[in-house]
C-alpha cells in the first residue's frame, strides 16, 4: 500500500510537470533581436550602494546606467508627475518616492518622500491635479496644495476593496489603477486569493466613475492583472497565470480588456482550452463544470499575445515616437520571472510589436533588456534583478525598476540623441 501511494504521488508530480501545450494553442511568434552586453554604469554617488560588476544585454547603440538606488523598499510601479518627475511606489515602506532628474543626465538628483503612511502601496496615478495611490484594500487620493511635490493632504477615494469576498485579505495583494480621462472612468485590478478556486469579488477588473462612484465588474476570469495601461482609448492588461499545470501551461497573456469579457480563470486559458483538472487537487476541486462555466469559457477569444508560461508579466508601457522604428507601435513589458518552473524563465523586459498603433494583435515578441539572470544558469543565486516597474520618456529612454534583490532603477538610454 505504501508503495502504491509513493507511485501515485510520483506519477502526480511527474504528470503535473509533463504537460505540453495542445496544438490548438497559438503562441505569439518570437523574433530574436541582437543585443549587446554592456556594463551597467554606476554613477559616483551610487558606487557604494550598487555592485560594479553587473552587466545587461541591450539593443546596440544603447547603454544601461543606474538611475537610482538607495531609499527603495520593494519598488513597484512608476508614474510621471505633472512636474515631469518620476514617482515610484515603495511597496514595503508605504511611501511614494519622487526622483527628479532636472539636468537629464540619467541619474536622479535626489530622492524625496512625496507621500507616506500607505499599506502595500503598489501603484500610483496622477489625474485632475491629484495623486492616487493603490493599496491592498483602498485607493487614496492625495493633493499637493502648495504644488511643491509633497502631497500632504490624503483622503480615501475607494474603500473596502474586495468587500464581500470570502478572503478579503491575503493572496495577490497588489492593486493597479488606470484612469480614462475621455470616458471619465477608473479601472482597478484585483487579483485572486488563491492559485485556482471559485470566488467572487476577486480575480477581476472593476470600473468606477472618476469620482469613485459607480463600481461594477468590468471584466472577469482574470487571475492577476498586475499590469494595466490605457492606449488609444483601449484598456490593456497582462495576466499572471496559475501554477501546477506544468512548465508551459498556461501561457501568460497580453490583451485588450473588453467590457464584460471573460478571460479563463480558474477553468481555462488561451482561447478557451480547459485545464487538466486531474493534474492537481486544486483544479480537481473546481469540478463539476456547470453550464454557466461552459458558456463563459466558450465566450473566450484569442488574446493579443500568448507568451511563455510563468514569466510573471508586470508593468506595461507603450512606446512612443522617440524610440527607433523597430521599437515603435508596441508595448514594453517587464517579466519578473518564474518561481515554480523546472527551468527558470523571465527576468527581462520584452517588446510586443504591433503592425500599427491601432492594432490589437501582437505581430511578435522580442527581448529588449536581458541579463538579470546569468546565461545558462538555473540558480536563484545567479539572478540579480527581477524587473517590475517601467516608464518611458520623450527622449527615447526606458526606465526599468528591479524589486526584491538590488532594489534599483536602471535607465536604458541611447548613446546618441539621434533617432532612426
Amino acid at each position: 500500500m505504501k508503495h502504491g501511494i509513493f507511485i501515485g504521488l510520483f506519477f502526480l508530480t511527474f504528470h503535473c510537470f509533463a504537460q505540453s501545450l495542445p496544438a490548438s494553442v497559438h503562441m505569439t511568434p518570437i523574433k530574436k533581436t541582437a543585443l549587446a552586453r554592456v556594463n551597467v554604469v554606476v554613477p559616483e554617488k551610487f558606487k557604494y550602494a550598487f555592485p560594479q560588476t553587473h552587466t545587461l544585454n541591450v539593443p546596440p547603440g544603447y547603454k544601461a546606467q543606474v538611475f537610482y538606488t538607495g531609499r527603495l523598499s520593494k519598488p513597484r510601479f512608476f508614474a510621471w508627475g505633472p512636474d515631469s518627475v518620476l514617482y515610484v511606489a515603495n511597496k514595503t515602506s508605504g511611501e511614494i518616492i519622487a526622483l527628479p532628474d532636472h539636468n537629464h543626465d540619467g541619474t536622479a538628483d535626489t530622492a524625496i518622500v512625496s507621500a507616506s503612511g500607505f499599506h502595500l502601496s503598489h501603484d500610483l496615478a496622477f489625474y485632475n491635479g491629484a495623486m492616487y495611490v493603490a493599496e491592498e484594500r483602498r485607493v487614496v487620493q492625495c493633493t499637493d496644495p502648495d504644488v511643491h511635490g509633497v502631497y500632504l493632504t490624503k483622503s480615501v477615494f475607494i474603500d473596502n476593496i474586495m468587500e464581500g469576498a470570502r478572503q478579503p485579505g491575503g493572496g495577490h495583494d497588489t492593486r493597479t489603477i488606470v484612469f480614462d480621462p475621455l470616458r471619465k472612468k477608473m479601472y482597478l485590478s484585483i487579483g485572486s486569493s488563491c492559485n485556482v478556486c471559485r470566488e467572487e469579488y476577486r480575480a477581476l477588473i472593476e470600473e468606477f466613475n472618476d469620482d469613485g462612484t459607480g463600481r461594477r465588474p468590468y471584466a472577469t476570469g482574470i487571475r492577476n492583472a498586475v499590469g494595466m495601461a490605457l492606449h488609444n482609448g483601449r484598456l490593456w492588461a497582462v495576466n499572471n497565470g496559475s501554477d501546477w499545470q506544468g512548465d508551459d501551461i498556461p501561457p501568460e497573456w497580453f490583451d485588450v480588456v473588453r467590457d464584460g469579457g471573460f478571460y479563463g480563470h480558474p477553468f481555462s486559458y488561451a482561447h478557451g482550452v480547459y485545464f487538466d483538472f486531474n493534474a492537481h487537487k486544486e483544479y480537481h476541486d473546481l469540478l463539476p463544470i456547470t453550464g454557466e462555466d461552459s458558456a463563459r469559457v466558450h465566450s473566450m477569444v484569442q488574446p493579443a499575445a500568448l507568451v511563455q508560461a510563468h514569466s510573471a508579466p508586470m508593468a506595461i508601457v507603450f512606446s512612443n515616437a522617440s524610440f527607433p522604428k523597430q521599437f515603435r507601435n508596441g508595448a514594453f513589458i517587464a517579466y519578473r520571472g518564474s518561481w515554480n518552473r523546472s527551468l527558470r524563465t523571465g527576468y527581462k523586459v520584452v517588446f510586443m510589436k504591433l503592425r500599427h498603433d491601432g492594432d490589437t494583435t501582437v505581430q511578435y515578441v522580442t527581448d529588449i533588456v536581458t541579463g538579470f539572470q546569468k546565461d545558462g544558469s538555473n540558480s536563484s543565486a545567479d539572478i540579480w534583478g527581477r524587473p517590475v516597474g517601467l516608464a518611458v520618456d520623450q527622449r527615447g529612454n526606458l526606465y526599468v525598476g528591479s524589486d526584491d534583490i538590488t532594489q534599483c532603477i536602471i535607465i536604458v538610454s541611447p548613446l546618441s540623441s539621434r533617432k532612426k
